[in-house]
């Protein structure tokens, strides 16, 4: 059987792309600020991208302190 090496040659055009192994989307900071009250803690954690605006919700959670 007689193969045509055409087949089997695969192209890539990278063409104006830049592949260099960074991360595509940026860097992000995560920040988690501690309150503390009577009996009481609250851990408030917000995640921002590169130019200081906030990704999504920040998220809140609180226990009970003795």
């Amino acid at each position: 059987m007689k193969n045509n090496s055409k087949l089997f040659q695969k192209r890539i055009a990278l063409e104006n792309s830049q592949v260099n192994g960074g991360r595509a989307m940026g860097t992000t900071a995560l920040c988690t600020k501690y309150t503390y009250g009577d009996h009481c803690a609250d851990k408030t954690t917000t995640m921002y991208n590169d130019q200081g605006n906030t990704i999504g919700f920040p998220v809140s959670s609180s226990w009970q302190t003795d």
